[in-house]
């Protein structure tokens, strides 16, 4: 009997629901003869049944209750529509409007007949037809579409029974999501779905010829495994945009689950099952031997339990065992026995479609071999429907007939001859009905002493009484782990660079259950977001978000909908905090008494939705699968989801730990989806700034955001100040992440229009930004020349904080373009500045000081920058005195980014004067800098200084190479280039003294090119002075060319103040006076 309140199937005879509890009926005083819900007389003593009996409470009127709270819910289901063909004339021909009626009653209580047999519901009957739902609550089921398409082959059977050539009805079918709702009547609530997907059902009904049933493509994928169809093509749907793929259901698919494996359909390899199958080869070795064995296979939806018994099957085929094979279905109540008669036919060799007389002839030639009564085979036809008219089964009573059935079972387990071995599988055993679960005990216990193996498979919470026999073995088959996921999606896509991302993402939603990583994989070919074919595609664009395939939408939603209200309610509540979910926040938010949210949290456990994360006195929840996050809140209606995203913003608000910066991105999410762009943007600035700290990559993402954020938002001056601060922050990061001139040019002309009419005070810092990113991928100069520009806005206004962060910016912009002695005395200027006004706290941007701007403290950037400026200047005891000042301040306190300066001008010092003792320790600080920020900037550094130290160490072909990778690494990756020329030139010097003279020459000939063009002085420097020296190695220079390229490098030496070059320059000097 199923329980009204949860929809639990129960064994015939229970008096309450084994799921939930409730009563199963109404209990007669008189008799104690517990009836139907709704029943108002005793069905075995007729009497009237008391007022007071306790009624449960209907699922249908809990549903429109909790619908008419929440407003709606989103569901993908299956929607039938059938009516009767030409019935306006058949009733108009008739007269009378009741005789009508009569004439249309059978049909439409056949049409409701069907739709209650597969547990959908009828959700409105309109004249002449009904239009049903299947997988909406309170009935959910995950193979709704498979139910929907058995419901409408009914129907059609049905009405052909009735042989009326007038009584012609057609069906249409399709699956997708619509929005379930209450509606309000005069005198009645009712349920009702809404949206395209109705529409489209509708129209397959109306597209339908006479005794035909219409699928869409939607509806076919959910149920093809059991279903015969015809193609139609792609049609056109009035007032749909885009044509729909049809098909005309024929008839079902009668076959074991290992053909769906064999046929192809969905076969990849199988990983990481080696453990389990060796189980499984072990048990069976045991059976071979005659010690009968049952093994249970346990695993989730999805995590691959057919398929693992498809491959074992397999082997068993292989090597001579016969295997028998039985799937319960879910849909498998509405035919009683259905897996027994499915294991009986594949034991006799039944094939789909023969003739009866085939069949049994069959049957009786297989019986024959048996040891067997002459009325247990005609039982055995009976039950196969196969019976003989001429010769019918005995009339029987209906428990003498199941223990016939039952000593059958034992007759065929143990008719075979005892040394010949059989497998039989039976498979998704949490469908099984009451009556079938008992032949599964006496298969069970027939096997004791046979050569017989009998393995089942079912999922978590499922449990019966043979697990307690000795003779029962289970095996757990766990989720997949990263690597195996990996590979298992590497089939699908390939391993082309452009879907890394896109394979993190589906691993990371499919957390190792293969079903899910296979449909999510699917659902992104078939949008066409890649291209090639399988096994070697490639992005075609961008994927902002690949939907969850209906197939897993339903396996996962059905898991959802068997919740009580207030459970679901939690659940649903809990999706919209967060993967992650607090119970300081959920208690405010839910807003249910403690009790109710307790026992609710209890449920949630139980039903492996949630789990508590230790330690469990913090109050920690997180959702056991992320696609049970994911389908929980899709299911919620956006108006909802709208006011529930502020409601947790507001909690989260409320708690001294909700105000800190770490989670400042997590109240901008919510508040965004609340839409409240504004107030996302205020927190997640602060986010962007907190991660600006440690990783660039995130922090331009972050302020991206918030400039899409601001897109629609009118102009005011708060708005055009954050635009001018949210494009400047790209400018900001741009430079470390590779972002090129042309790239980032649309940023900084609408970051200095609104800064030049909201906030003039800001225009300067955002120039020099914009001159950074010039100096990475044009010239150095250009940097040079706006920070001269932006100094000019600063004088005379007062303004001490942006002067001083300006003369710092033009300090680097001068060493980068190689006027090292200018560099220093504007890095002074800064520094001096800084100290007059005591720090950076006046004259703020939006309450911002240019420290929180850059991201970093100006004034210990300036500090470490002059290190590498002395280094370069030659005045190597001033540079290590302050690089010993500087490396004494607490590291924490400063963005990597401005960390590794000083550590980079060691490691030039140590390469200068041959000291690896100097290099070596601190390039590898910067390698650990590099690798604790991800930034692609940082990297190039590492590299860098890695062959520097390597240099100085005297390993110079080594040095060559790591040089050469840093180079290729920053042009890969458009990071560091204002370093390009000065890392050829090393390359080049390392060439040389591995005495590589022609690799060196090339070297040297590219670091001058791109010095000049880059126009930066201290790389052409260094390339001239090489250049000489390489052509002296090789022999080929004349006296009058090496006198030019020594007067080139002096004038250069003149302007640049490089005085770090002078011992080279002194050496070419020498090999020009040789050659007077």
């Amino acid at each position: 009997m199923q329980c009204e309140r949860c929809g639990h199937a129960n064994r015939a005879g229970n008096d309450y629901c084994e799921d939930c509890g409730a009563p199963l009926g109404l209990k007669c005083d008189s008799c104690q003869h517990v009836n139907g819900p709704s029943s108002r007389f005793c069905g075995r003593c007729g009497t009237a049944l008391a007022t007071g009996s306790v009624r449960p409470d209907a699922p249908s009127q809990r549903l429109l209750r909790s619908l008419s709270t929440k407003g709606g819910e989103r569901k993908n289901l299956t929607l039938l529509f059938a009516d009767i063909r030409n019935s306006t004339n058949l009733i108009d021909s008739l007269g009378d409007p009741e005789l009508g009626m009569r004439r249309l009653e059978p049909v439409l209580d056949l049409m409701k007949e069907a739709v209650h047999r597969y547990d959908g519901i009828v959700n409105k009957i309109q004249g002449d037809g009904v239009m049903a739902l299947f997988g909406a609550p309170p009935r959910p089921h995950e193979d709704h579409a498979v139910r929907g398409c058995l419901a409408a082959l009914a129907m059609q059977d049905s009405v052909a029974r009735l042989a009326d050539p007038g009584m012609q009805i057609r069906v249409g079918l399709h699956t997708g999501e619509v929005v379930v709702q209450t509606v309000e009547n005069t005198i009645y609530q009712t349920y009702d779905a809404a949206g395209a997907n109705v529409h489209i059902a509708n129209r397959m009904e109306q597209m339908a010829d006479e005794g035909a049933i219409l699928i869409t493509r939607d509806t076919y994928v959910g149920a093809r495994q059991f279903v015969e169809v015809s193609p139609l093509g792609m049609q056109t749907i009035r007032g749909i945009s885009m044509p729909v793929e049809v098909f005309k259901l024929t008839g079902l698919l009668s076959a074991p689950a290992s053909d769906v494996f064999r046929s192809g359909r969905r076969l990849t390899s199988m990983v990481n099952r080696t453990e389990q199958m060796a189980a499984l080869e072990h048990e069976l070795s045991r059976a071979v031997g005659g010690d009968g064995r049952v093994v249970g296979m346990v695993g989730d939806a999805g995590i691959g339990k057919s398929r693992l018994c498809f491959e074992f099957a397999e082997n068993c085929r292989r090597k001579g065992i016969r295997v028998y094979e039985a799937r319960v279905l879910a849909h498998g109540r509405a035919t009683p026995f259905q897996p027994v008669l499915e294991l009986l036919r594949d034991i006799f060799g039944i094939r789909v479609k023969e003739p009866i007389e085939t069949s049994r002839r069959r049957v009786i030639d297989r019986f024959a071999e048996m040891a067997a009564s002459e009325q247990e085979l005609l039982v055995l036809l009976e039950f196969l429907g196969l019976a003989d008219p001429e010769h019918p089964a005995p009339k029987l009573d209906p428990r003498a007939l199941r223990l016939q059935l039952l000593d059958l079972v034992r007759t065929l387990v143990r008719a075979r001859p005892g040394d010949t071995p059989a497998v039989v599988m039976i498979e998704d055993l949490h469908w099984i009905d009451a009556a079938s679960e008992e032949f599964v005990e006496t298969l069970v216990d027939a096997i004791v002493g046979t050569a017989t193996l009998l393995v089942v498979n079912f999922r978590p919470g499922f449990t019966a009484p043979f697990m307690q026999r000795s003779h029962y073995r289970q095996i757990a088959i766990p989720p997949l782990p990263w690597s195996d996921s990996n590979e298992l999606l590497r089939e699908h896509f390939g391993r082309h660079p452009s879907l890394a991302s896109l394979s993190s993402n589906v691993i990371e939603r499919a957390q190792g259950n293969p079903f899910f990583i296979e449909e999510l994989a699917n659902t992104v070919v078939e949008r066409g977001n890649v291209e090639g074919e399988r096994g070697n595609y490639r992005l075609k664009h961008g994927v902002d978000a690949v939907p969850l395939p209906a197939t897993v939408q339903a396996v996962v939603a059905a898991r959802i909908d068997h919740l009580e209200d207030i459970a679901k309610q939690v659940l649903e509540t809990a999706a919209v905090i967060g993967r992650l979910v607090a119970m300081s926040v959920l208690r405010p938010v839910a807003a249910l008494p403690n009790d109710d949210l307790q026992n609710a949290i209890a449920q949630l456990r139980q039903a492996e939705l949630l789990y508590a994360l230790p330690p469990y006195d913090k109050g920690l929840l997180a959702f056991r699968h992320p696609l049970i996050q994911e389908v929980a809140y899709a299911t919620q209606l956006r108006s909802r989801l709208t006011t529930l995203h502020a409601t947790v913003a507001k909690a989260i608000e409320g708690f001294d730990w909700g105000k800190l910066d770490e989670f400042a991105g997590l109240l901008a999410y919510h508040y965004e989806a609340a839409g409240q762009p504004l107030e996302a943007v205020t927190h997640l600035q602060r986010a962007a700034r907190w991660i600006g700290k440690t990783n660039s990559a995130e922090a331009m993402k972050s302020w991206k955001k918030v400039r899409a954020l601001l897109q629609d938002q009118p102009p005011s001056e708060y708005v055009d100040r954050l635009r001018a601060m949210s494009s400047g922050q790209i400018l900001n990061f741009g430079w470390r992440e590779g972002m090129s001139a042309e790239e980032v040019k649309p940023y900084a002309e609408e970051a200095i229009k609104y800064a030049r009419a909201a906030d003039p005070v800001h225009e300067p810092i955002l120039l020099g930004a914009y001159g950074r990113i010039l100096a990475a991928t044009a010239a150095a100069d250009d940097y040079v020349n706006l920070v001269q520009d932006a100094l000019k806005l600063t004088s005379g206004t007062g303004d001490v904080g942006r002067f001083a962060t300006v003369n710092a910016m033009l300090s680097q912009a001068f060493f980068l373009s190689g006027r090292l002695a200018e560099a220093l005395d504007a890095g002074q200027v800064a520094v001096a500045a800084i100290a007059e006004q005591g720090g950076f706290h006046n004259n703020v941007t939006l309450g911002l000081n240019p420290n929180q701007i850059l991201g970093f403290d100006v004034e210990h950037w300036i500090r470490c920058l002059g290190t590498r400026i002395l280094v370069r200047l030659g005045r190597f005891d001033e540079a290590e005195r302050g690089i010993a000042e500087v490396l004494r301040a607490e590291p924490e306190r400063f963005a990597a980014v401005v960390q590794f300066i000083p550590h980079f001008a060691m490691v030039e010092m140590g390469w200068s004067r041959g000291r690896p003792d100097l290099a070596k320790p601190h390039a590898a600080r910067i390698a650990e800098l590099a690798e604790q920020s991800g930034t692609p900037y940082l990297r190039v550094a590492a590299l860098a200084s890695a062959g520097l130290a390597s240099g100085a160490a005297g390993d110079f072909k080594v040095a060559a190479a790591q040089l050469q990778e840093a180079i290729d690494f920053a042009r890969s990756a458009r990071a560091g280039l204002e370093f390009e020329a000065r890392m050829l030139a090393d390359l080049a010097e390392a060439l040389y003294r591995a005495a590589d003279h022609h690799a060196a020459l090339q070297a040297v000939d590219e670091a001058l090119m791109v010095a000049r063009r880059r126009t930066d002085r201290v790389a052409e420097l260094h390339a001239t002075v090489l250049r000489g020296l390489i052509i002296c190695a090789l022999g080929s220079t004349s006296h009058d060319e090496l006198d030019e390229i020594v007067g080139g490098a002096q004038n250069l030496l003149d302007v640049s103040g490089a005085v770090y070059f002078t011992p080279q320059l002194d050496q070419l000097r020498l090999h020009l006076e040789r050659r007077r």
